[in-house]
């Protein structure tokens, strides 16, 4: 295949979701496509490690991307995306570069936003780590001190927000404090999104800790010694420390859902276009974290790998929720479905046992210095439940049952926003959920 018969496919974004699309072109399309990368960052800074940072039990690492797209034999741009023209298939960057494609993939991300004033937002600043530190300090000179850990929403990814609880009160136990330290989350149990094996197994981690929790609360505001939760009610705290909220980041020329993300279906393919994808953040899916990107990027690069040369069905996006919690001792590895699995063990449920777990980032990062990508995929230990429910709406399930939960917690915003992308994905079978989200708006759900 010569040079000029290969499918142009720009890549743009330089996160996760980025580096895996990269990776799962480079096996599944192979010498099909000629690759782009355009981003805006040189390097790549996966953050699943920065909540061991205040602790020293780790740290997050970044990888330059030119290293990266020599490897793995792509175009590299450092510039920003900021409009695309769909009909004449060119992308336009902040500098003026004028990019054409045959096939563009978004993973451009989203913003990071404060979801309460006055709370240590962790995610979002720089000197996050030593401003935990600070807090944590600050509560071993008191006598009578308390640290809340807010999750801001049903659909916020909980898992580092039980992280640093957890080795929060670690730190503060081992120095003899006996400080209040509280989880106040707005689920209905422990680590809900991955169900009853996590819950189970986190909860006597949090008791032995002397953690607090405090479920079905919806927090609203910080005040003086306090957080306010729905119901007006006051919970003690002298310090919150809460988890970014994620805010879209629209692109002039793409079309947007009602909080501004793109739509996409369910091989990710935007909305009303024929050669633009989506995946990871920027996309309208209404859980967002690092795993579930990397799946997003292997479902879009078999849909692009089957337009230009690979004879297959693409299959479509399958959420497998996958978590590896850190603790004072051992990990804990969560995984679950939409359609019912749920585990929790202390021995790796995947491998590599990668805190992203990737299909091809996984093996490609797990060496201290990545030059290739690994023959071996990430493999799953445990299975689908064998007989169990089939997961071919899986991604609509959860979709569905995150609207419902926002819906209960009095972010309706939130929950219609949820719906609609569950009404993209499969119309027929989102219309069956509809009549519950209603009751739980207590209204009809508009048009």
């Amino acid at each position: 295949m010569t040079a000029d018969d290969r499918t142009r496919v720009l890549i743009a974004g330089g996160g996760i979701a980025a580096l895996e699309l990269l990776l799962a072109l480079r096996v599944l399309a192979g010498a099909h496509v000629a690759i782009t990368l355009l981003t805006a960052e040189a390097q790549l800074a996966p953050r699943a490690m920065t909540v061991a940072e205040p602790f020293e039990r780790g740290a997050a690492q970044a990888y330059d991307w030119s290293q990266i797209a020599d490897h793995q034999h792509a175009r590299l741009v450092i510039d920003r995306l900021v409009a695309v023209d769909t009909a004449a298939q060119i992308v336009f960057t902040h500098s003026g570069r004028r990019l054409h494609y045959d096939i563009l993939a978004l993973a451009t991300g989203a913003r990071r936003v404060e979801p309460f004033a006055g709370a240590l937002t962790f995610g979002m600043r720089d000197d996050a780590a030593a401003a935990l530190r600070a807090r944590v300090a600050d509560v071993l000179t008191r006598d009578a001190a308390s640290i809340a850990f807010a999750l801001p929403s049903p659909s916020s990814w909980p898992l580092p927000l039980y992280e640093l609880a957890l080795l929060t009160a670690h730190e503060l136990r081992e120095h003899g404090s006996n400080a209040t330290v509280r989880i106040v989350t707005p689920e209905q149990h422990p680590l809900d999104l991955f169900g009853p094996a996590a819950s189970d197994a986190v909860k006597p981690m949090l008791d032995t800790l002397g953690i607090e929790l405090t479920l079905r609360a919806q927090p609203r505001e910080v005040l003086p010694a306090a957080l306010r939760i729905d119901g007006d009610q006051l919970i003690a705290a002298d310090h919150v420390v809460t988890l970014a909220d994620i805010a879209a980041r629209p692109i002039a020329g793409l079309p947007v859902d009602r909080a501004g993300f793109v739509p996409v279906d369910l091989h990710g393919r935007v909305t009303g276009e024929t050669t633009v994808y989506a995946a990871g953040e920027v996309t309208s899916f209404p859980l967002r974290q690092g795993g579930l990107a990397t799946q997003q990027a292997d479902t879009v690069a078999d849909a692009i790998a089957a337009t230009c040369g690979r004879d297959h069905d693409p299959a479509p996006f399958r959420p497998v929720l996958r978590g590896r919690l850190l603790t004072s001792g051992a990990p804990l590895y969560l995984q679950a479905r939409p359609s019912g699995q749920s585990l929790a063990s202390t021995r790796a449920l995947w491998s590599p046992p990668e805190k992203i777990a990737g299909r091809y980032l996984a093996p490609y990062l797990s060496t201290a210095r990545p030059t290739r990508i690994s023959a071996e995929p990430l493999t799953e230990r445990v299975p689908a439940v064998a007989g169990g429910r089939g997961d071919e709406h899986d991604a609509v399930t959860l979709a569905l049952a995150l609207a419902e939960a926002e819906a209960r917690c009095g972010n309706p915003s939130r929950a219609l926003q949820a719906r609609d992308t569950a009404h993209t994905l499969d119309p027929d079978l989102a219309d069956r959920g509809d009549e519950r989200l209603a009751a739980a708006l207590d209204s009809e759900v508009p048009a």
